[in-house]
């Protein structure tokens, strides 16, 4: 059945061009939006298995978060529109699982699609250096910054794209060592450009470490142990240099700031609760906006507020900001409409990427996980509200936690095949 699979990688395309296949500015009523149920009424034809456990499981995030939306406030303003968004988030979920369960050469064609849509969006990017965005639907970018954005909404959502795509690069030993360099170089020369300071922080500071650190363990093959006191040790090194440097600054593609102002200065506040009161500034706002969310977080005893809930704080008469709509720290923001499982849930996955990576053999598929899990909190800071609706996130983040996962054993094959056709 080719046709599934084309019409299933026609919907990931839709959800990845989401920003601008819409017939105006601002109507919610995207391609994607309109093709993704017919690709979930597919599973449900083909393999109803698939479908009715994400079905299923959607349904009971809903309800849960209903009542934790009625305990915090019931106030349902944001809650409903954001049920609507994890609609398509569980649509898009049970098509990756269709592919990945039904497709015998899933794999190798996923990832052939993500190089197809890195040299697409390199060709993107060149042209809107060269001539300016040629898109419809996107709001008109006056800042004359020289940042671009190709066909997603805003610098952000790209930032996580290319981070994720350098990812890809950084631990697939099976790709070209020259396509992987230039992968990985263009990330960071676009990050640089677009000031995207966080998903820049993120791939330099974390992604890049993590990969290298894969070849360290494996030289050296010493105690695991020996490994973590050894890592504590850096870690702390790492964190007393950073404070003495603290009033060093650094130049970004349109600012400059010390790491006292990126770092140690929005932490203190965090941890003390104490907001800045002004109303513009985009490290003020984000960090503001995450002390107002966890004030009301708190105040729902760790239990979460709901889907939504941290938009529906920040649009609370006495947390009105200049500028920030969310926490922009996606995994605050999940934590705080959620509740506390997801920070314990994210903490071991932590310890488990952070255990792998002292382990002297991994596989490609064990040392992408580790480096995506390791990278995405301090990505996270790059975008968050609008994280819902970077489909492309989603499709990749389902893609990299199905690796090597064994599923639905009990599905009968010859029903649901798509194809056999070896892609060795």
């Amino acid at each position: 059945m080719p046709f599934v699979r084309l019409f299933i990688y026609l919907v990931f395309l839709a959800g990845i061009g989401n920003a601008v296949l819409r017939p105006e500015l601002g109507n919610p009523w995207t391609l994607y939006r309109m093709l993704a149920p017919l690709g979930l009424l597919l599973v449900i034809l083909i393999a109803p298995q698939i479908a009715s456990v994400v079905l299923a499981a959607f349904a009971l995030f809903a309800v849960h978060s209903y009542a934790l939306a009625t305990a915090y406030r019931s106030d349902y303003s944001q809650l409903y529109p954001s049920l609507v968004h994890f609609f398509y988030i569980f649509n898009m979920l049970a098509l990756v699982l269709f592919l990945r369960k039904t497709d015998t050469g899933f794999e190798w064609r996923f990832e052939r699609f993500i190089l197809a849509l890195f040299w697409f969006l390199v060709a993107n990017l060149l042209i809107e250096m060269a001539w300016g965005n040629v898109y419809p639907n996107l709001y008109v970018d006056e800042s004359g910054d020289g940042s671009v954005r190709a066909f997603f909404w805003n610098q952000n959502d790209l930032a996580v794209v290319l981070c994720m795509m350098g990812w890809f690069a950084l631990v697939r030993e099976r790709w070209s060592p020259l396509l992987r360099i230039a992968i990985v170089g263009f990330v960071i020369l676009i990050l640089y450009i677009n000031d995207s300071k966080a998903a820049l922080m993120s791939f330099l500071l974390v992604s890049i470490p993590a990969f290298l650190m894969f070849g360290v363990v494996r030289r050296m093959r010493l105690p695991g142990f020996v490994w973590g006191i050894a890592f504590s040790l850096l870690f702390i090194a790492i964190v007393l240099l950073l404070y003495t440097l603290r009033e060093v600054p650094i130049s970004f593609s349109n600012e400059r700031y010390t790491l006292d102002d990126l770092l140690f200065t929005p932490v203190n506040r965090i941890f003390s609760l104490e907001a800045s009161s002004e109303m513009w500034g985009s490290i003020n706002n984000r960090t503001d906006a995450a002390i107002f969310v966890l004030i009301e977080y708190f105040r729902s005893w760790g239990m979460g507020l709901g889907a939504g809930g941290s938009w529906l704080v920040l649009s609370l008469p006495e947390y009105r900001l200049g500028g920030a709509e969310s926490p922009h720290n996606a995994i605050l923001q999940f934590v705080v409409d959620f509740g506390f499982l997801v920070l314990i849930w994210y903490v071991w996955a932590m310890c488990w990427a952070c255990m792998k990576m002292f382990r002297g053999r991994n596989t490609s598929n064990q040392r992408l996980k580790v480096v995506a899990i390791l990278s995405f909190p301090l990505l996270g800071l790059s975008q968050s509200g609008a994280i819902v609706t970077n489909y492309f996130f989603w499709m990749v983040v389902t893609y990299i936690w199905l690796l090597d996962r064994p599923l639905f054993e009990s599905l009968p094959r010859q029903t649901a095949r798509l194809s056999t056709v070896s892609c060795s």
